[in-house]
C-alpha cells in the first residue's frame, strides 16, 4: 500500500483524531476542528455584511428581474454552499465543523441530490485496496443512514481494488438517507434554504453577492467564500468562469430507474430478446430504451438498463425535457412488454422522480485532472483528497461501459487547482463539475468521490473566510 493514502485520508476526517495534515502553515485535525468551533467568528470587514440596495438592484438586473422584486435580507455567512447533493452536503458539514457560518442554497425542496431524486443508491467506494481513504462527516452520514435503513455494511476485506466494485459499495435507502442528511445539516447549525435557485453572482467587498429566487421572490445574499456544488458549475459560470461540455457523441447518457411487477412472471426469454431486437428494428423501441437484454430487465423487475441520451439538468427547462424523454422511454418499454406472451399484466410499481444525470458541464479550472494521472494515482503538492472509482464512461451507442481500472495499489487524487475556477477568486467547484477530462470525470462523478471533494472544499472555504484570504492562499 502506498504511504500517501494513510496520510491524506486524514484530510477528510473531522471530529475524530486521524493524524494531522499540513497545508502550508495551516494544520488541522479532529482536535483543532473542535477548538475552531469554540472561537467567535470575526465579522467581515468589522461589521455584519448586509446586501445593499444598490447591489441588490444590480443583482436583479443580472437576473433579468425588476429591481422592485428584490427582497433585502441580512447576509452574515462566511461560506455559501450552492447545491445539497453529495458534494454540497460534504462541503456544508465540513465548513460548519470548521466553525464557519454556513448557508446552503438548494434549488430542490429536499436534500440528497440524485441519490434521492434519481434513486442512485450505490454511493460508491470509501475504501481503496481494503483501506479507508474517504472518512469524515459524509461517511458517518452514509453509515448512519444504512443503519437506520437496515442496510448491511460491505465487507471491504473482500475488495480487489475497483475491479469488484460492488463488493465495497455502500448502498442506502433514498428516503432514509434524505432524512438523515437533512437532520445532519440542521443539527450542525447550517442555514438550509430549500427551493432556492441562484440566478446571479457578482463580486462584493470581501466576498460574493449572490442573487437567488425563492418563494417567488428574488433575494440577495453575501458570502465571503462560495462552494459551487451544483454539478454543472452553474455559479462559477455566473461569476464569469469558463465551463465545457463533451460533444453529443461522447457525453454520457442519463439513467432512468423504474420498477415493474414482472419478477415472478413466466415467459420465453429467447423469444422476448428476439422480439426486442425486432422492436428496435421497427422503431417501436429506441436502442437506448433497454441497453440490456429484455429478459434480464424483466427478471430483475426493472430498476436498471434504461438510458436517456443527452440527459441534462443544468436548467429547470432541460431537466423537465430530460424527464419527459425518460417517461416516453418508460411508456415504450411497458407497451412493448405487454404485447409479449406471458407479460400482458406488466406494470410499473415505482419510479424515480428524476432521470439520473451523469454529465453536463465541467468547470475550466486552474488545473485539470486527467485520466492518466487519475489512474496512476499521481500526487501534486496541492492534492487534497482521494477518489476511488474506475474510469466508467457510459456510452449511449454501446451496450455497456468500457471500464478501465486503477493501476495496482494506486488511488486517484483530487487537487485544489482543479476545484478553483480559472480567473475567479473566492470560489471553489466541488463534485462532478470539477475540472477534469472526459475520462477522469466518468469516475469523479460518483457520490463518494463527490463527498470527499465537498469536505475538503468546505474546509478550504472556511479557512479562507476565517483568514480573509483567497482560497489559493
Amino acid at each position: 500500500m502506498k504511504k500517501p493514502i494513510k496520510k491524506c485520508a486524514a484530510v477528510t476526517s473531522f471530529g475524530r483524531r486521524r493524524g494531522g495534515v499540513s497545508a502550508g502553515k495551516i494544520r488541522y485535525n479532529g482536535g483543532l476542528m473542535k477548538k475552531m468551533r469554540r472561537r467567535r467568528q470575526p465579522e467581515v470587514g468589522g461589521m455584519v455584511i448586509r446586501a445593499r440596495l444598490l447591489s441588490a438592484v444590480a443583482a436583479a438586473c443580472l437576473a433579468g428581474a425588476s429591481p422592485a422584486a428584490v427582497v433585502e435580507v441580512p447576509a452574515d455567512c462566511d461560506v455559501c454552499v450552492v447545491g445539497a447533493g453529495p458534494a454540497g452536503i460534504g462541503a456544508a458539514l465540513a465548513s460548519a465543523a470548521a466553525g464557519a457560518r454556513t448557508v446552503v442554497l438548494e434549488r430542490n425542496g429536499f436534500v440528497g441530490g440524485t441519490t434521492v431524486s434519481a434513486e442512485v443508491t450505490d454511493i460508491g467506494l470509501f475504501h481503496a485496496w481494503r483501506k479507508q481513504v474517504i472518512d469524515g462527516p459524509c461517511y458517518r452520514l452514509v453509515t448512519n443512514a444504512m443503519a437506520r435503513g437496515n442496510c448491511r455494511l460491505p465487507d471491504v476485506s473482500l475488495q480487489n481494488g475497483d475491479r469488484n466494485w460492488m463488493v465495497g459499495c455502500h448502498k442506502v435507502k433514498p428516503r432514509v438517507y434524505e432524512q438523515a442528511a437533512r437532520e445532519a445539516l440542521l443539527g450542525a447549525g447550517i442555514d438550509l434554504r430549500l427551493g432556492a435557485t441562484v440566478v446571479g453572482a457578482e463580486e462584493a467587498p470581501g466576498g460574493w453577492r449572490l442573487a437567488y429566487r425563492r418563494g417567488g421572490e428574488l433575494r440577495a445574499l453575501v458570502a465571503r467564500c462560495v462552494v459551487d456544488a451544483t454539478g454543472n458549475a452553474a455559479v462559477a459560470a455566473l461569476a464569469g468562469a469558463g465551463r465545457v461540455k463533451s460533444d453529443d457523441a461522447t457525453r454520457q447518457p442519463g439513467s432512468y430507474f423504474f420498477w415493474l411487477n414482472t419478477s415472478g412472471m413466466s415467459f420465453d426469454a429467447a423469444a422476448l430478446n428476439r422480439a426486442q431486437e425486432e422492436a428496435v428494428r421497427k422503431g417501436e423501441l429506441l436502442p437506448t430504451d433497454l441497453y440490456v437484454a429484455a429478459s434480464q430487465f424483466v427478471r430483475a423487475g426493472g430498476g436498471w438498463g434504461v438510458y436517456v441520451p443527452l440527459a441534462d439538468d443544468s436548467t429547470e427547462e432541460l431537466r423537465a425535457e430530460t424527464n419527459r424523454r425518460g417517461e416516453e422511454a418508460k411508456a415504450r418499454i411497458v407497451g412493448f412488454l405487454r404485447r409479449q406472451p406471458g407479460l400482458a399484466d406488466a406494470a410499473v410499481v415505482r419510479s424515480a422522480r428524476d432521470v439520473g444525470v451523469r454529465e453536463t458541464y465541467r468547470a475550466v479550472g486552474e488545473e485539470t485532472i486527467t485520466q492518466k494521472d487519475y489512474l496512476s494515482g499521481k500526487l501534486y503538492p496541492d492534492s487534497l483528497c482521494w477518489s476511488f472509482w474506475m474510469i466508467d464512461p457510459h456510452d449511449a451507442r454501446a451496450k455497456a461501459a468500457k471500464l478501465i481500472f486503477h493501476e495496482n495499489g494506486a488511488v486517484g487524487a483530487v487537487r485544489l487547482g482543479a476545484m478553483i475556477p480559472k480567473g475567479v477568486r473566492g470560489m471553489l467547484v466541488a463534485g462532478r463539475a470539477v475540472s477534469s477530462d472526459h475520462g477522469a470525470n466518468s469516475a469523479l462523478r460518483v457520490q463518494a468521490s463527490c463527498m470527499g471533494m465537498g469536505q475538503v472544499a468546505g474546509v478550504a472555504a472556511a479557512l479562507a473566510a476565517r483568514q480573509g484570504r483567497d482560497v489559493r492562499r
